[in-house]
């Protein structure tokens, strides 16, 4: 019978241990190298299973991607203006790089070199689509004023008579709207001096008013009716023909075509005082309903943080405009260059602006240092009708 000694029994056992450790090691590397390989899919697949499936090709993953950002979502086209729709256009591009690309930096080099070259691509595109729809506004703003006098006939009032803008689509524009016109010929004067680009409001129960408005008008300005409407303070006086908020609408209705008749050529009109009556909105929206029928845009002088007319004119997707700022509720220069500081902050942060002052000397001699110095850091000065076409949804 063949028998081993203790010493030769341990050489068998010791190599059956090695073997198996050995085996062991390759049955955990293997696993190890399972796990691993999946966790970046689980990890890409498990939070948003239902939007982002990896099921697919990468091509339509990458779309799927990239499309379902949440700035790439269709906006009605009245809420764009030519601004916004670039912000979209680029917000949307960059959305899919910040957030996108960090989950597709896995282990998937195939994946991963998709998505560079669509996003290059997409980059050629959305540069395209900035390019063309730059060009297209710029046209536009450029061409509408040039229309044959045959062409302008059949045009709503406020374009029918609209002045000439210059805006070139690119730079922050700013109206500026002087009112309170119509009382005396040095007023007058010192309005007309600040030169084009100004719009200019005449009171309709003054003397002088069609005249004033006619000699603007030949001058290329553009012009509003500075409709007197009703006051909350009862010591303030309106003046005669008032819009008031207890009238019958028949009275209502021919006090307004009244203030109406005594000029021509106005794009529309905004509210001479008016705190009480701008937040009525059985009157105002009267009023507003008139003014679209005659093809007229309304400017809110906002007398009143309540006012209604803003949002009653949005409603009824007439032309509109609001006022962002007021120039010399204080008469004084220091007052009125902090306020005009003011309107460069709103043009620069939404791309335009709305302020009204008063044909005050102090007004006046502020407002002609300051235009030329603001041309020459980019700002552009329109009529309030400009204004009003990015405003509305008409």
């Amino acid at each position: 019978m063949f028998s081993l000694t203790g010493r030769q029994a341990q050489i068998p056992l010791a190599a059956l241990v090695i073997l198996l450790l050995v085996a062991s090691a390759f049955a955990w590397q293997g696993t190890r190298e399972e796990v691993t390989d999946s966790e970046p899919a689980e990890r890409l697949a498990a939070p948003e299973q239902e939007t982002r499936p990896t099921e697919k090709g990468s091509s339509d993953f990458i779309d799927q991607v990239i499309f379902e950002s949440p700035l790439n979502r269709p906006l009605p086209a009245s809420e764009l203006d030519a601004k916004a729709a670039l912000a979209i256009l680029t917000g949307a591009t960059g959305e899919a790089e910040e957030n996108f690309l960090p989950a597709l930096a896995g282990p998937d080099e195939r994946r991963l070199a998709a998505y560079r070259a669509e996003a290059e691509r997409r980059q050629e595109y959305f540069k395209a689509a900035e390019e063309a729809l730059s060009k297209s506004f710029v046209r536009e703003a450029a061409s509408t004023p040039r229309l044959s006098p045959a062409e302008r006939v059949n045009l709503p009032a406020w374009r029918r008579y609209a002045a000439l803008s210059k805006e070139t689509g690119t730079a922050p524009i700013i109206a500026i709207v002087i009112d309170d016109l119509g009382h005396t010929e040095r007023e007058f004067n010192r309005a007309m001096s600040l030169g084009e680009g100004i719009t200019l409001a005449f009171l309709p129960y003054t003397d002088r008013a069609a005249e004033f408005a006619r000699r603007a008008r030949d001058k290329g300005f553009e012009i509003l009716v500075h409709m007197p409407m009703e006051p909350s303070g009862a010591s303030a006086d309106p003046g005669p023909n008032a819009l008031l908020v207890g009238l019958s609408e028949t009275e209502l209705m021919r006090r307004l075509a009244h203030n109406l008749s005594r000029f021509e050529g106005y794009v529309g009109i905004n509210n001479h005082m008016g705190s009480k009556f701008s937040q009525d909105r059985r009157a105002m929206k009267l009023v507003l309903d008139a003014l679209h029928a005659r093809g007229l845009l309304y400017l809110d002088s906002v007398t009143i943080g309540a006012t209604v007319g803003g949002r009653l004119a949005t409603a009824s997707r007439m032309p509109f405009a609001v006022r962002d700022v007021f120039l010399d509720s204080e008469a004084d220069k220091s007052f009125i260059e902090a306020q005009l500081r003011l309107v460069e902050k709103v043009a620069r942060r939404s791309g335009h602006a709305v302020a009204i002052g008063h044909p005050y000397v102090e007004t006046m001699e502020v407002l002609k240092r300051w235009l030329p110095d603001a041309r020459k850091r980019g700002f552009e000065f329109v009529p309030i009708s400009t204004i009003a076409a990015l405003e509305c949804a008409c």
